[in-house]
């Protein structure tokens, strides 16, 4: 049991209590770690992190109001009786100190997750293969950077066979440096996209990322890797032992027969079939690798399928719901080029009657690239996609529109528009049943607000005289009381 004397005598700095501080640091057992004040619940640890515009100081009170047993902070606040306080110097650094020493004394099998697409669901399918007769844990939503790591770590608990962790990164080191705290055993890595090309400079450089947790695993651990022409430079670097998952003939886990038609992608490995409730083709790799993983981890192929069959989709990554005749795509989570171009397949192949219309926002992190990036994607709107209507918006929709009009697009058809609200009063009114939508961007362009807007418009029914009504405005949530940066790729 880790107690608050085991949390002090790792991490350092300056232990106060409102009553008796040398009796509730030897007696009092830690809690789960909670970095946002409002999350907090009784008997929790409140890790106050200091950002760049949040002090998490400044919430401690309510976290104790809520029920914090204690507080990690970076400058002095007063602790209620009964309660602690633990001042730091670096409330980061605090915070993966105390998470690589909970590492050390776990005995399970920790899988690091990686790769330029994919990566999450990859993440959530080998938990869905694991915890069907293991008990374990994976990094919740997309917690795969410098904050999210350690917490993801922190919720491993002793009897935990496994954990899945995701790991992030928009520069070269990033992996190397979260390897080093979670010290997998097993490393799984999707692809190599042009992803957070303003940071690494070019493919190659996303490449020599990845191999980062190649070179992490020790030699009696094991890798998986998606059939990535990139993956196979960078085979050499890998001490472990390594499983090649894809279609070619050359994997050693190849998957074949593979169908995918409304919300299910079928395949057979062997003579195992395979049928997972997904959306896409796009998502075989990660079905491969949680089977490869399941197979490391003792499980046999049949056992696997039938997990996979019960594999509940992320939200926001093509994510596929039917509104009063509509398909909207959900797959706003996030965006790069690689899982642009994965999405528009998905809109190419879904079985709709009526137009396909894409919504997309910015594609954040692509640095001097930037402009000529957006103008390629809205080419692959028309060569790859054969979209009927382009709607872009944010800082570089007239690249994205300009280059879906040079590969043939009506002028018409593709519009560039300045935020999600235009967005939503050009389409909100026209939108009509055999349509489908996606609707795809990066984080900070948050247009899940638009697909929920959109839905609820379509419920509501579609306007009469649309010219004379208004759109309703998108509602965007409050910023969180907390400093988690975002999510690399």
């Amino acid at each position: 049991m880790n107690t608050v004397a085991n949390l002090h005598n790792t991490i350092g700095g300056r232990l106060t209590a409102g009553t008796d501080p040398d009796r509730i640091a030897s007696a009092t057992p830690l809690g789960p770690v909670a970095t946002d004040s409002r999350q907090v619940a009784s008997g929790d640890v409140f890790w106050g992190l200091v950002g760049a515009h949040r002090d998490g100081a400044d919430f401690a009170a309510e976290a104790f109001a809520r029920g914090a047993r204690g507080a990690v902070v970076g400058r002095p606040v007063e602790a209620p009786a009964d309660r602690w306080v633990l001042v730091v110097d670096d409330t980061t650094a605090a915070l993966q100190a105390w998470a690589r020493h909970c590492r050390t004394r776990f005995d399970g099998v920790v899988i690091a997750v990686t790769g330029s697409a994919g990566k999450t669901t990859t993440r959530q399918m080998i938990d869905t293969v694991l915890r069907r007769r293991l008990t374990g844990t994976a990094s919740p939503k997309n917690f795969n950077n410098h904050l999210g790591v350690p917490l993801s770590l922190l919720r491993i608990e002793p009897p935990h066979d496994y954990a899945v962790v995701e790991l992030g990164a928009s520069a070269r080191g990033e992996i190397a440096r979260l390897a080093e705290l979670c010290r997998p055993v097993v490393g799984a890595v999707t692809n190599v996209g042009d992803a957070h090309l303003g940071g690494f400079g070019g493919r190659a450089a996303i490449a020599e990322s990845k191999a980062e947790l190649l070179e992490a695993l020790p030699p009696d651990g094991h890798a998986v890797l998606g059939d990535d022409v990139w993956l196979r430079r960078m085979a050499g670097r890998c001490p472990a032992p390594i499983t090649w998952v894809g279609r070619g003939a050359d994997c050693h886990l190849a998957a074949s027969d593979v169908h995918w038609s409304r919300g299910n992608l079928r395949f057979r490995i062997g003579s195992c079939g395979f049928r997972i409730p997904v959306w896409g083709r796009h998502h075989l790799t990660s079905a491969l690798i949680a089977a490869a993983v399941g197979q490391f981890m003792g499980f046999e192929l049949p056992e696997i399928a039938a997990a996979l069959e019960d594999f509940v989709p992320v939200a926001m990554r093509c994510e596929v719901r039917e509104v009063c005749g509509v398909t909207l795509i959900n797959d706003a989570y996030n965006a790069n080029p690689t899982a642009m171009r994965a999405a528009l397949d998905l809109l190419r192949d879904v079985d709709a009657p009526g137009r396909r219309i894409v919504v997309c926002g910015d594609m954040a992190g692509l640095g001097d690239e930037s402009r000529s990036i957006h103008g390629r994607l809205g080419r692959c709107v028309v060569t790859r996609c054969g979209a009927d209507l382009l709607l872009a918006c944010g800082e570089f929709a007239p690249d994205v529109v300009a280059g879906a009009r040079e590969a043939g697009m009506p002028a018409d058809a593709a519009r560039a528009l300045p935020t999600a609200d235009h967005v939503l009063a050009e389409l909100g009114p026209t939108i009509r049943p055999g349509d489908a939508v996606l609707v795809k961007g990066s984080r900070k362009m948050a247009l899940e607000h638009l697909v929920e807007a959109l839905d609820q418009r379509l419920r509501l029914g579609r306007p009469r005289s649309p010219g004379v009504v208004p759109a309703t405005p998108i509602e965007r949530k409050s910023t969180p009381n907390q400093t988690t940066a975002p999510a690399a790729a």
